[in-house]
């Protein structure tokens, strides 16, 4: 129901507003013949066709029968007349439609090109069925007796007239009803102004019958009329271009209806020959050289956009290449400094064990000082598993995990981490995908995440970590050569804090960098979440200003279909008697000692 209303009120106000500038033209035309130069109803008819679609066509065609019936009577006439308009915006539409680009035709030259050739055709029809009724041409027979030369001077003046309209009308009122301004911009506006301002002085002074009174040979300054559209052409579109034409032929049109201005000579001829030349020297190719300036800068501006995004990639590689380069130093320097540890942590319980419960002085002194020994490696040890899982050589464990319940289940701690000045605030999604990753050190990224929070937040703050499910498109991954397209599990980890800079950010996941006093952090927290992440097949990514807090978002991949969490499987309990095999493969020789 609606849409057949909304269908009845656009054919009802096409159809009256194409009545009333019909009515109008034949009424002007009546009492000054020098308006019948151009016939806009023709330019508004193909806007309607190309705005509005075929549908209006019928509208058009009554709109025309009862205009033409009411100032000259109805009859056959009338009929074939308005047939003739409405046909030759049916063809005009059609023809744009398939071969112009339709309402985007005046977007590029060539468009504008194909659209000059489909106003001479449609115009000409236009022309020969009004000219045909007028003479009383049909298939009465009388078509030998016609005098083809007179018939080709009246022919030409109203095929020009129609095709003048089509020509100035139609892209003005096309491109301001699809290339409206989207917001508010002061400049452009002014200068906009600026050119419909000039264009409409230029054409008064330059088609003004006063001018023509007081110098004779007025029609050279019609020269100056160039001048706005071009303007427009260069500095604005094809928008404000066809504007400024259509401005400037309504004061040439104006001068010409009180017969006075250069387009109102004595020969009716005349005046159409010099309409044509202002059509052809002045809006087409002003209009053709706006459309290919807005091409120039929409290609610029494309240019532009690719070089920035170049930029961008350039410089994600070379942070890649960097992270990959210090994760494989970082990952061969922790394995081997992983087995000296292994060789003195060894030692040291063996020497441990070796004093027993002697609880003589020197043993007692031997005993503290192994045991100092065993917390500096184990402090070492602890440092060593970090710089793994930044190099991403640490073995992960990965199962299917309730990124919910885990978080949940961390909340306690994370709440006696945090301390009571901050506010911790866990917003799980529904139906939240099961995620694919290792809980040990998943557990560990998040404490790492809240510490570094925490610390952000020294007057207080909240954290907010919050689920969702998330599909990362290719057009995403592209930019990500690590990420697969498909669905992840999306972790967001947000805080109040100081946040950070931008030179901050391009540093914060390398190893030992902190922005930390001395003595309070290792600087590699976020080093051990990235290579966790990176090795989980997923992406951490953080977003941050200074003063605006601080954002760490997760993405894990999610497995595919309902899975559920793997169930812990009971374990057979070996017999007692039975003895273990235990298998040892190490390379390195003290390590096997």
């Amino acid at each position: 129901m609606a849409r057949a209303l909304k269908f009845v009120i656009q054919l009802s106000a096409v159809g009256t507003m194409y009545f009333f500038l019909v009515h109008f033209s034949l009424e002007l035309g009546s009492v000054y013949p020098g308006a019948t130069a151009i016939w806009p109803p023709a330019g508004f008819a193909l806007v309607a066709v190309l705005l509005g679609g075929y549908r209006v066509v019928l509208a058009i065609f009554a709109a025309a029968y009862v205009a033409t019936a009411v100032s000259f009577g109805p009859s056959y006439a009338a009929a074939a007349t308005a047939a003739g308009n409405a046909f030759e915006a049916f063809a005009g539409g059609l023809l744009v439609n398939w071969w112009a680009g339709g309402r985007n035709a005046f977007a590029a030259p060539t468009g504008i090109a194909k659209f000059v050739l489909i106003a001479i055709f449609a115009a000409a029809i236009g022309a020969s069925v009004g000219l045909s009724v007028n003479l009383g041409l049909g298939a009465s027979g009388r078509i030998e007796q016609i005098d083809w030369e007179k018939f080709a001077s009246m022919w030409f003046p109203w095929w020009l007239g129609d095709l003048a309209a089509v020509l100035m009308i139609t892209p003005a009122l096309v491109l301001w009803a699809t290339d409206r301004p989207r917001s508010f911009d002061l400049r452009p506006l002014l200068e906009s102004t600026a050119i419909f301002a000039t264009a409409g002085a230029f054409g008064a002074f330059a088609f003004s019958p006063w001018t023509t009174a007081s110098m004779p040979s007025a029609a050279p300054l019609a020269i100056l009329a160039v001048l706005p559209p071009i303007w427009a052409a260069l500095r604005c579109g094809p928008r404000e271009t066809a504007t400024a034409a259509l401005i400037l032929l309504g004061f040439a049109a104006w001068r010409t209806i009180l017969a006075g201005g250069p387009l109102a000579p004595n020969v009716r001829e005349e005046s159409s020959t010099l309409l044509l030349i202002f059509m052809i020297s002045i809006a087409t190719p002003s209009l053709i050289l706006a459309a290919d300036a807005a091409q120039r800068r929409r290609t610029e501006r494309i240019l532009r956009d690719t070089r920035k995004e170049l930029g961008q990639a350039r410089e994600q590689f070379a942070q890649s290449q960097k992270m990959e380069a210090v994760g494989q130093l970082t990952g061969g320097v922790a394995h081997d400094f992983n087995n000296l540890l292994t060789v003195i942590v060894g030692n040291l319980d063996i020497a441990q064990r070796h004093l027993g419960s002697s609880t003589e002085a020197p043993a007692e002194r031997l005993r503290r000082a192994i045991n100092n020994a065993l917390r500096g490696a184990e402090r070492a040890t602890t440092i060593t598993k970090h710089l793994l899982a930044f190099s991403r050589k640490q073995p992960l464990d990965p199962k299917p995990l309730n990124i919910n319940k885990l978080v949940h289940g961390l909340s306690d701690f994370l709440r006696r981490s945090l301390g009571e000045t901050i506010t911790l605030d866990i917003i799980g999604a529904d139906g939240l995908w099961q995620a694919e990753a290792d809980q040990v050190q998943l557990e560990a990224a998040m404490l790492n995440l809240a510490v570094n929070a925490r610390d952000a937040m020294a007057a207080g703050g909240k954290l907010t970590i919050a689920t969702k499910n998330s599909f990362l498109d290719e057009k995403y991954c592209q930019q990500h050569d690590e990420l697969a397209p498909g669905p992840y599990v999306q972790i967001s980890v947000s805080d109040t804090g100081a946040g950070m800079s931008k030179d901050i950010l391009e540093r914060v996941f390398e190893p030992f960098f902190t922005t930390k006093k001395a003595g309070q952090g290792t600087g590699l927290g976020l080093s051990q979440v990235y290579g966790f992440v990176s090795q989980s097949s997923g992406r951490i990514e953080i977003d941050s200003e200074p003063g605006k807090g601080t954002t760490v978002t997760i993405y894990l991949p999610a497995l595919p279909g309902n899975a559920r969490e793997e169930q812990t499987a009971e374990r057979e309990i070996a017999d007692a008697d039975a003895a273990p095999t235990i298998l040892l493969v190490e390379d390195d020789h003290d390590v096997r000692a």
